[in-house]
């Protein structure tokens, strides 16, 4: 761990002194990746949060323009697509804590551990309505509901359903079988149709996942670790689709350090807050968040009518 955190700094002092103009500077590439990591799996939402500091804290263009010809709609096109493309350092950390989870389900799939076996079917099934639904509505999405007051809607309404969703929440009921491997595909596909409210900016996809890990009677940290094996899944397949479709336009407005600045420090982050929310939610639930989130929204709906 110690030389895998020397490597990561020497490659960000590295980063940081060569970067050249991008849309971004590279401070603002250190922010942007602080916030990607920290809020993709807190259930607070990492594009929400992205789309706000992009607007309010970076002195930004609004996203994004309906003219699509013009380089207003370019330049947002290629921001939305760093936003998605730094979520690779988000998959890293995932995949570097849970590699035992992986190599289970590696060794599954030539059927040498069972367990491995499930967790990664379920995963496909938790994974294939977003891979359905996605590619049709994320274009039209990204043109209508990337604005700053849509994010605060989709907030206070995520709230609402965490506040009552743990209000619910039954410790004695998700005991003796609330765990990952007891999941069957049918609570998988489910958990999934769940996860496709997180195309709304401000929904926030790991709090989706775990309310609906929460429904299928699923413990806290279980809902959480699950809902972080899913997002590895999801982000990947988001990630790459982004990188294919909009290569040509990130490559006139991005650097290849300017993305590889943002996803180290998104992947660092990601592992901070992955640490903490296993922690913090086994204990005391979602609901500080859901306050939080309420918070946010409030603020935003103010900078509207001052």
């Amino acid at each position: 761990m110690k030389k895998f955190l020397l490597a990561v700094a020497v490659t960000m002092a590295f980063l940081t002194n060569s970067c050249g103009e991008d849309i971004f500077t590279t401070k603002e590439s250190i922010i942007l990746g602080i916030t990607q990591g920290t809020t993709e799996f807190l259930p607070i939402s990492s594009t929400g949060h992205l789309i706000l500091v992009d607007q309010f804290l970076l002195n930004k263009e609004p996203l994004p323009s309906d003219d699509i010809g013009n380089i207003k709609a370019l330049k947002a096109q290629a921001k939305n697509a760093y936003f998605a493309i730094i979520q690779f350092g988000s998959i890293l950390a995932v995949l570097f804590l849970y590699r035992r989870r992986f190599v289970d389900m590696f060794l599954g799939l030539f059927g040498h551990n069972y367990h491995g076996r499930n967790l990664m079917l379920n995963l496909v099934a938790s994974f294939l309505p977003v891979a359905i639904i996605g590619p049709f509505i994320s274009g039209w999405l990204q043109r209508t509901l990337y604005h700053a007051l849509p994010v605060a809607i989709a907030l206070i309404i995520g709230s609402i359903i965490m506040i009552r969703i743990e209000k619910s929440y039954n410790k004695k009921r998700v005991k003796s079988y609330g765990k990952i491997d007891n999941l069957t595909f049918a609570k998988s596909f489910s958990i999934g149709l769940w996860q496709c409210l997180a195309f709304i900016p401000g929904t926030s996809r790991s709090m989706a996942t775990i309310v609906g890990g929460y429904q299928c009677g699923l413990r806290r940290s279980e809902a959480a670790e699950y809902s972080f094996l899913l997002g590895f899944v999801t982000l990947s397949a988001a990630t790459t689709y982004e990188l294919v479709k909009d290569f040509n336009v990130i490559f006139s407005y991005f650097s290849v350090k300017t993305f590889l600045l943002g996803i180290i420090v998104a992947c660092i982050s990601s592992m901070v807050a992955i640490k903490f929310l296993i922690s913090f939610i086994s204990r005391n639930g979602m609901v500080i968040f859901a306050w939080y989130r309420i918070v946010l929204a409030i603020l935003v709906f103010c900078s509207f009518f001052h």
